[in-house]
Order: structure tokens, then C-alpha cells, then sequence
């Protein structure tokens, strides 16, 4: 639909509020992108003996939450394991935590 948009507004000699969303030459080096990146790649590579099913980032524990919360995509456990939130499709292999 935005395609038909674009092409509509090119051919009219519009400018488009989708242009430089869409532009072919746009950039998605930003910043944060990085960041996430980053901080995706150090839960990988944290040893850790609690992993999600999901993609296996190390899980951290939410203390405040009383959860298991995977930082990389957002899976959520409760204390014994049971799966709270999606991605992930499985419980977790543990009992309470430690």
C-alpha cells in the first residue's frame, strides 16, 4: 500500500510524508541499534547456567517481579520455571531459583 503511495506521489510530483522512511538510501545505522547489538551479544555470551529456550540468552532474575526475564526478546518465567510470556514456546528445565 505505502509502494502505491510513493509511486502515486513520484509520478505527481508530490513530495511524500513516507519518502524518506522508505527511501531506498535511508540509514538504520543508528546509535541505539548499536547498543542493542551490543548488549544482545553480551547475554549470548554470559555464562550463565539459567538460558532461555527461546535463543538461549543468559536470563536474569526480577527481583522485584519475582520472574526470570530474558533481556534479549523479552521471555518472562515465573520463580519455578513456567513460561509467562512469549517468545519463548516452552517452560524452563529448573526448579525455584537459587
Amino acid at each position: 500500500m505505502v509502494s502505491a503511495m510513493l509511486l502515486c506521489d513520484l509520478v505527481q510530483g508530490r513530495e511524500s510524508p513516507y519518502g524518506e522512511v522508505f527511501s531506498p538510501s535511508r540509514s538504520i545505522l543508528h546509535p541505539q541499534l548499536a547498543a542493542n547489538g551490543m548488549e544482545a551479544v553480551v547475554n549470548l555470551l554470559t555464562p550463565a547456567s539459567r538460558r532461555c529456550p527461546h535463543m538461549g540468552c543468559a536470563l536474569k532474575w526480577n527481583a522485584q517481579e519475582h520472574t526470570w526475564d530474558c533481556p534479549c526478546h523479552g521471555s518472562r518465567f515465573t520463580e519455578d520455571g513456567q513460561l509467562l510470556d512469549n517468545p519463548a514456546a516452552g517452560d524452563l528445565n529448573f526448579g525455584a531459583k537459587e
